[in-house]
């Protein structure tokens, strides 16, 4: 049989074998719908707020008809005291308190330290970064503001007063993503993390049926058809759920979606090799299932996706990219979508995950034939 032919016989297979098209085209489309679903609010909003305003002049209500007034926030309490706005938070029916102490205003214009106090719920990062970042945003505003009309009132005219009060500006360009959003950033990255699992599981599943077969005879002539075959599908699937994701939720796609699809190819046949290895040892379906599920957060979060590469301990980034190529593949991937990063920009990435299966495939081989060669040597016995 030629080896083409070897591949539709491997990709009518596949067409039949109803989980492996289940994991490989429709559990990467839901997926992606069900996580961008989670991210379809771009930013966080209505954020509930209590104020406690012991100073009540025009100063203290301009800063709390501020926090009123922006969408980020939500003014759901009006408190008397400390005590409750800390009740308020510990019960989780607010996420930020704002503080105006008494004799605010007066210590302002008489040029007296004072300050008002933002208490933030930081044990949800994503709100607690979003509440305190807009807060302090809206506090400082205020706050040359104020300090303007202060310098004016000492008989500097207002275009002098500006430039006292804010003796330099800043100008800001953010690239790629002004927006900043979540859904942008995570994405494309989930949908890496899809390809992972689909591949892991259903190149696992297929040596799981047919390791015997495999492991006779032309081991790596089969094992290439049967990834080609896969791949096929996969591939197919991940490209349209990277639509859907553009379509669907407005996520960017600055880059060449060619060299998107080259380094998916590459790390299919790199994520290949754990699966086979994986799959050959433990020889159970279910088993081998749970196993690969559970390496999945893990994979993950030492990949530099969550975090960043030179933020984690090097003796880890050392073992991540010895036993797994997600580190090689996923940020690369979504900088290529996002970021529009060039073929020659992450050449690199590609390079060392040809690396990664060179020195990986044939220890799969050996593994695969090694326990399924034992296994029929033991039957003959018997």
């Amino acid at each position: 049989m030629s080896f083409l032919k070897m591949i539709f016989k491997d990709l009518k297979i596949a067409l039949f074998e109803k989980d492996i098209m289940l994991l490989l085209v429709i559990a990467p489309i839901f997926l992606t719908l069900l996580f961008g679903g989670v991210y379809m609010n771009s930013y966080i909003e209505d954020i509930p707020v209590a104020i406690l305003d012991e100073d009540n002049t025009s100063l203290s209500r301009m800063i709390v008809q501020q926090f009123n007034d922006d969408d980020k926030f939500n003014v759901t309490y009006h408190v008397d005291s400390r005590d409750e706005l800390k009740e308020l938070i510990d019960s989780r029916k607010i996420h930020m308190g704002v503080y105006v102490p008494p004799n605010f205003s007066k210590d302002v214009m008489t040029l007296k330290s004072s300050e008002v106090m933002i208490l933030v719920d930081g044990s949800n990062m994503v709100i607690g970064n979003n509440a305190y970042a807009q807060a302090v945003s809206i506090i400082q505003t205020i706050s040359a503001g104020t300090q303007i009309k202060l310098i004016e009132a000492k008989g500097i005219v207002p275009n002098q007063s500006y430039n006292v009060a804010m003796p330099f500006q800043f100008a800001d360009r953010m690239l790629y993503d002004p927006k900043m959003t979540y859904m942008n950033y995570l994405i494309i990255g989930f949908i890496g993390v899809f390809l992972q699992q689909i591949m892991m599981s259903s190149v696992g599943i297929s040596i799981v049926r047919n390791g015997e077969d495999i492991a006779s005879k032309k081991t790596f002539i089969k094992l290439l058809s049967k990834i080609i075959a896969l791949s096929i599908y996969a591939l197919s699937s991940i490209s349209l759920s990277i639509y859907l994701a553009n379509r669907v939720f407005n996520a960017p796609i600055h880059g060449s979606m060619m060299v998107a699809i080259l380094m998916s190819l590459v790390f299919i046949f790199a994520i290949s090799c754990p699966a086979i290895i994986l799959a050959s040892i433990i020889k159970d379906r279910l088993k081998f299932a749970q196993i690969s599920f559970m390496l999945s957060l893990p994979t993950f979060a030492c990949s530099g996706y969550l975090w960043t590469i030179d933020q984690l301990p090097e003796p880890m980034v050392i073992v991540s990219k010895i036993l797994w190529p997600l580190i090689y593949y996923v940020r690369s991937f979504d900088e290529v979508i996002i970021k529009g990063l060039s073929f020659e920009i992450v050449k690199g990435n590609i390079i060392q995950m040809l690396i990664y299966i060179l020195v990986w495939m044939p220890i799969a081989i050996f593994i695969l034939k090694k326990r399924y060669k034992s296994k029929e040597t033991v039957s003959k016995a018997v």
